[in-house]
């Protein structure tokens, strides 16, 4: 699977690691511009002499992490040429172990390669990607970071072996300098400045090489901007106290994304935490107004695709989760208005999730009003839905992929709103509990950028 979701997210990162993923109907109906040559390719054996390029095409949005994108370039190679192996192996690549779809290619492949006859190099990539499609993640980065240290005019193995090593969690200078040369290598080619960029995708504070490389890629692709590079320009630029440099980005990947995609989605999330980044005033405004359309749009019924998971999860509680970092304690109107725009269905985990927050916001208004009395028993109940939501994390953590990251912030989020009230409910112990409330709302994650946390009135500043 692709190597970005795990994390993985991590921006990436991801369930093709897992092949957890749910499949994905906007694949069918996603077209995109094929004209590019791309630089970093592969021979690709066929009778039609397009299909190599599609084949490339393809294996960079997996680098990307671009499924809609890679969906459409396999897809047009396998029209071309039906027993292309490496159109089926990409196939492979973006959809879940267990779908019709796969099952379908898997049973293509076999077939294919008693017939085909590949060259050497061939035949190496598809035994690697085999093999990490089989789970063995850290085999196949092994076997990529081999050869492109043996043959150092494979580029697309460089980026493999970068991409796929950052994934299974090679971290240091090693890796550094072996995404430094491969862009130094290829300076007029996005991909490797975005690969080198990617290694800080985590980074709570991102060097200027990351910084530069990101928007070096960004330069490169300006004729047409590839939205997983603008959305990593933004996540970086926001870590990097640069929220308005970041917003921007995050509204060219949502304008070069197709609109049922996860990119697109996560792009819209990244927006609005941007504005509450800002501090403004005005920021702040527009974002509620965004966050309640996000919340009118997101589906009501079990998530299938990536990007109906995040709106269900995500943009359902977006305006909860903006209450619980307004710096003033919200008023009753205000906290009504967010619940019932999530308005989760009983009995469901989304509606644990929705009544802890509203518990935990309503103990700090309280407390602040100074109704302690009240706010101590509101919070009680604030406790006991966490516990109850905690229950519930095994069944996610089986699904994996963008649920389990999806449920995991969820229980991040009501720990943040729980350690908000107890700011407000033991004012004595503020200096206790003020760093553990930073650093569950700054944790930074490649798939969702939390905002900046507003100081209270009550803690001291930092």
């Amino acid at each position: 699977m692709i190597p970005l979701r795990t994390a993985l997210f991590s921006f990436l990162c991801l369930a093709m690691v897992t092949h957890c993923r749910a499949e994905d109907n906007s694949f069918i109906n996603a077209r995109f511009d094929t004209h590019e040559n791309p630089e970093i390719s592969l021979l690709v054996t066929s009778d039609n002499t397009d299909v190599s390029r599609l084949i490339n095409l393809g294996l960079h949005e997996c680098l990307y992490g671009y499924h809609e994108a890679a969906y459409s370039h396999f897809s047009d190679a396998l029209r071309e040429d039906p027993a292309c192996v490496l159109g089926h192996i990409g196939m492979l690549m973006i959809h879940p172990l267990k779908s019709k779809i796969y099952r379908k290619h898997l049973k293509e492949l076999n077939e294919c390669l008693n017939q085909s006859i590949l060259t050497p190099v061939e035949e190496w990539y598809v035994s690697t990607f085999l093999q990490y499609l089989n789970g063995d993640l850290a085999g196949a980065a092994a076997a990529f970071k081999e050869r492109a240290q043996v043959y150092r005019r494979d580029n697309m193995a460089a980026c493999w072996d970068i991409i796929l090593n950052h994934a299974a969690g090679e971290q240091g200078e090693d890796i550094r300098v072996r995404a430094r040369n491969l862009s130094q290598r290829l300076p007029q080619t996005p991909l490797p400045f975005y690969a080198l960029a990617l290694l800080e995708e985590k980074a709570s504070k991102p060097t200027q090489e990351s910084l530069d490389a990101i928007l070096k890629a960004v330069e490169l692709s300006a004729r047409s901007p590839h939205p997983y590079l603008c959305q990593l320009a933004g996540h970086l630029l926001a870590h990097s106290s640069r929220p308005k440099d970041a917003a921007a980005h995050f509204q060219t990947a949502m304008k070069h994304s197709h609109s049922s995609s996860e990119i697109y989605q996560s792009a819209r999330l990244y927006h609005i935490c941007t504005l509450i980044q800002s501090g403004g005033k005005s920021e702040w405004m527009q974002a509620l107004k965004e966050a309640h359309k996000l919340s009118q749009e997101a589906p009501h019924s079990a998530p299938v695709t990536d990007a109906e998971t995040l709106q269900y999860w995500e943009g359902r509680t977006h305006l909860l989760r903006m209450l619980v970092l307004q710096p003033k304690p919200p008023a009753g109107a205000a906290i009504n208005l967010a619940s019932k725009s999530c308005n989760a269905a009983e009995g469901s985990p989304l509606k644990l999730y929705q009544d802890c927050l509203v518990a935990s916001i309503r103990a700090r208004s309280l407390a602040e009003s100074g109704r302690v009395t009240t706010a101590t028993t509101t919070f009680s109940q604030a406790e006991r839905l966490y516990q109850r939501l905690q229950q519930e994390e095994y069944d996610f953590v089986q699904r994996g992929g963008l649920s389990k990251i999806c449920f995991q912030r969820a229980l991040r989020a009501c720990m943040g709103a729980m350690y908000r009230a107890k700011i407000a409910l033991y004012k004595d112990s503020v200096t206790i509990w003020q760093p553990h409330l930073n650093q569950v709302l700054n944790f930074p994650e490649p798939r969702f950028l939390p905002p900046v946390l507003p100081q209270s009135e009550s803690s001291p500043q930092s």
